[in-house]
């Protein structure tokens, strides 16, 4: 990742508003159920979060983080799902997934953690790294997955079909971990937040 800006992650919105929608049509059509818009906690959904960052985190103390160093941050300017990005510099003894990381950035919202990014450096798209730190999260995430080409989705739906109003609440809270193949760079790009924010992220990138 290089302290590269978030410019890599042009794909994220139709990616996973596309593997949320093929999983959508595999829900049953039950009765209504409040359980079902109760999205499954970040600390159930990837224990330890990124980085030993949780969703929904305390900003400050987030920042505090020891495995941030040189912290850059700056507003995000009519976005109403963010207030903020830093980026930053790992320390040298920080793993995602198994694999070492260089840098990445974390995305605030009033005065709460709703996105964290990274990249892992890999050889080339077979290097075997790649599954490795696929097969890490597996290990680590309490929810299913889905494979769609260069991008794995890790996410738990609700058991039927949500009506629009019920996703757009549903996707302020339900944690979602995304993982991208960018054979071209040579790197796993990795987004951890909020189905709903990081869908948002990925449309403001693309721009």
């Amino acid at each position: 990742m290089h302290h590269r800006r978030p410019l890599l992650y042009p794909w994220l919105s139709s990616t996973a508003l596309t593997a949320l929608f093929m999983a959508g049509t595999s829900m049953s059509w039950g009765a209504p159920r409040v359980d079902d818009l109760v999205p499954q906690a970040p600390a159930a959904f990837l224990p330890g979060g990124m980085l030993g960052i949780q969703l929904g985190g305390s900003w400050e103390a987030s920042k505090q983080n020891p495995s941030l160093h040189r912290l850059t941050c700056q507003s995000v300017p009519d976005a109403r799902d963010f207030d903020e990005v830093c980026f930053f510099r790992a320390s040298a003894d920080s793993r995602v997934g198994g694999a070492a990381i260089h840098d990445g950035f974390i995305v605030r919202k009033d005065d709460h953690v709703v996105l964290v990014g990274t990249g892992i450096a890999i050889k080339n798209a077979d290097d075997p790294l790649a599954e490795s730190v696929v097969q890490s999260f597996q290990s680590q995430i309490h929810s299913a997955f889905q494979h769609t080409g260069d991008n794995v989705l890790f996410v738990k739906l609700p058991a039927r079909r949500l009506t629009d109003d019920e996703m757009a609440g549903y996707s302020q809270k339900a944690p979602v971990l995304l993982v991208q193949l960018e054979p071209k760079n040579n790197e796993l790009a990795i987004l951890y937040g909020y189905l709903g924010p990081v869908n948002v992220f990925g449309s403001l990138t693309s721009d």
